[in-house]
């Protein structure tokens, strides 16, 4: 699940304004996961998901007994939510967004890797984010996590005796990428201040990692759909990269590794999946291994210059 990519395309946070409840924190409720499966205590993936988004720093969370009373008042229940029913909502007090879903895939499975065995876990999560005072489904994941939870030699079985704790981890991992997902979608990464050479980025240690590269980029105007005027989306403009190198519990500082502009405090920091973080780092290598050659072979004006200064055009082009 690329949940960065899908975040780009959810910008309406930068074409209206959004009015949330205490301090400008929105409140967020977790409510219950729906499960057809046996011996499974989906609170574990309640609790998972209220820590991921405490740790964010982004939003307030209400607790579970107060969501059960307001659930009481509209005379609604979670399962009649997860049912459909959230359009229903119309509003009630002390809340703002609400989390509810279904557990979708529970289970293991026996893998053979030749001179052995291995246990995999699978847990797949249907999540929705609906806005309470408009009934709205603002983020809607199918998340699907995977993870070796046990080994063992070619002739047993590696899933034997395995218990329903090993799907603990996934639960966090599950968790903690709804949690970007929902946090970028209202309150992207930002560059709060810039210099020439570093900026400081409004996220801190919890959510973005040192040495993490993003994509700056700097939104145009925005586009609505002629019929119904809702806002589509907005032409992103990539004008450079920032390597995060210091990490604060509210912010952080990134240098400006490539710009292709002036980088501006507004400016959105898109954060990369680990195979685009990959494929950035050989990008940035190439980049600096083609100027490290252009500066050598252009001491002198010819052929071999002009091959260089090419290479290291195509090698350095930000796109």
């Amino acid at each position: 699940m690329n949940f960065y990519k899908n975040i780009a395309l959810l910008v309406f946070v930068f074409f209206a304004p959004v009015v949330f409840s205490q301090g400008n924190k929105p409140i967020v409720a977790v409510g219950t996961f729906d499960s057809s499966f046996r011996d499974y205590d989906t609170r574990n993936i309640q609790t998972a998901i209220e820590t991921a988004l405490s740790k964010t720093g982004k939003f307030m969370l209400m607790e579970r007994g107060r969501l059960d009373q307001l659930l009481t008042e509209q005379n609604m229940s979670m399962e009649g939510l997860v049912d459909g029913g959230a359009q229903s909502l119309g509003g009630f007090g002390g809340v703002d967004y609400l989390i509810y879903g279904r557990v979708t895939q529970l289970g293991l499975e026996a893998k053979n890797l030749l001179i052995m065995s291995e246990c995999r876990a699978k847990l797949g999560l249907d999540v929705r984010v609906v806005d309470v005072m408009t009934g709205e489904i603002r983020l809607s994941e199918n998340i699907t996590k995977e993870d070796g939870v046990n080994t063992s030699d070619s002739e047993s079985n590696p899933c034997r005796g395995i218990g329903i704790e090993a799907f603990d981890n996934l639960s966090a991992a599950a968790s903690r990428g709804l949690a970007e997902s929902l946090t970028q979608n209202l309150f992207p990464v930002k560059i709060a201040k810039a210099s020439d050479d570093e900026v400081y980025l409004n996220y801190g240690e919890g959510f973005l990692k040192k040495d993490e590269i993003l994509k700056v980029v700097t939104l145009g105007e925005g586009f609505v759909d002629p019929d119904t005027g809702e806002v589509l989306g907005a032409e992103e403009e990539l004008i450079g990269l920032v390597k995060v190198y210091s990490l604060k519990p509210n912010f952080s500082k990134a240098r400006i590794i490539m710009q292709n502009a002036p980088m501006s405090a507004g400016d959105v920091a898109n954060r990369l999946t680990k195979n685009e973080q990959k494929n950035m780092d050989k990008f940035i290598k190439n980049c600096q291994k083609a100027r490290k050659d252009e500066n050598k072979r252009c001491k002198k004006e010819g052929s071999k210059c002009d091959a260089a200064i090419e290479k290291r055009e195509q090698a350095c082009t930000l796109r």
